[in-house]
């Protein structure tokens, strides 16, 4: 007992009573690294984003290096206020600047974490639009040479533009529904499949009355759609991957939906009625793309 008592009169003293002195020996402990706390907790997010563009940046990097920073890169912006922190990060110049990069996989790259950092985040859209990111993406997807890269814009703008009447209307009047129809005229399946996807998106978007009017596009939409020829490029798309490319299937589904889709309008009805080569184009394709389900598009021709 009075061992007890004189451990609490020792542990209770305050540092002005005369406690007896502890081990001054004992060597007092070293902060902690850095980077063992880095290690441990992980760096912060912020922190491995710039180090990822760094690291694609560095002229001594190597190619399979920068594709795997783009890569992980990619993974972070797919949480929404990482992507938000590209603008205060001043990364939003140097990604765009990597679309014209000389090696068509870090193109791909850059537009990839593009289109996956402003896929429905508004704040993210805008910021992408101020550097001129759509009008960069945009060009890319008229005027690259590698299909791949094309498809990876297609993306880009496809994600700055589906619910954002903003960024539509700026891609409308930096010439975007043209470039589409060349992306259907001349483009893989791959690509013609994205395309017809966002147009029918873009429709889908138009038409719905139960949506705010302010956040849909209006009618201007697939009334340009129906008046510029896309009914017609899509009849030549059809017949195309029918004689060339057995892989087109999933194109061949998209087109179908994009059709119906613009006939839910009166001005895209006409386009489709009107449109004579469609027929035997919608027939063509079938033969090679069997169990796709046609029949409520071949009603309305």
């Amino acid at each position: 007992m009075e061992s007890l008592l004189q451990w609490a009169i020792i542990n209770g003293a305050t540092a002005s009573e005369d406690a007896p002195p502890r081990d001054s020996t004992h060597p007092k402990p070293e902060p902690l690294d850095p980077a063992i706390i880095d290690v441990i907790l992980g760096k912060p997010a912020s922190v491995q984003m710039t180090e990822c563009l760094d690291a694609v940046e560095h002229k001594d990097t190597p190619l399979e290096a920068r594709e795997i920073a783009l890569d992980d890169l990619e993974m972070l912006v797919e949480n929404i206020d990482n992507a938000m922190n590209l603008e205060p990060l001043g990364m939003w110049p140097r990604l765009i600047k990597l679309f014209d990069s000389s090696d068509p996989s870090i193109r791909v790259g850059a537009l990839w974490v593009s289109g996956t950092a402003v896929q429905n985040n508004p704040k993210a859209q805008a910021n992408f639009s101020s550097h001129n990111g759509l009008e960069s993406a945009l060009r890319v997807l008229k005027d690259d040479n590698d299909n791949n890269v094309r498809t990876k814009a297609l993306y880009c703008v496809s994600s700055c533009v589906r619910g954002n009447v903003q960024g539509l209307t700026e891609f409308i009047g930096i010439n975007g529904l043209p470039t589409l129809m060349l992306a259907i005229e001349n483009g893989t399946s791959g690509l013609r499949q994205k395309a017809f996807f966002l147009l029918r998106s873009l429709i889908d978007d138009a038409v719905d009355t139960e949506t705010e009017e302010k956040l849909r596009p209006g009618m201007y939409l697939p009334n340009a759609v129906a008046e510029m020829g896309f009914v017609d490029a899509v009849a030549t798309a059809l017949e195309d991957m029918a004689d060339t490319d057995q892989g087109a299937g999933p194109a061949f589904e998209q087109a179908v939906e994009f059709l119906i889709t613009l006939c839910t309008t009166e001005n895209g009805k006409h386009a489709v009625e009107a449109c004579k080569p469609l027929r035997s184009a919608l027939s063509a394709a079938k033969k090679h793309f069997p169990g796709i389900e046609t029949d409520a598009l071949e009603k309305l021709l």
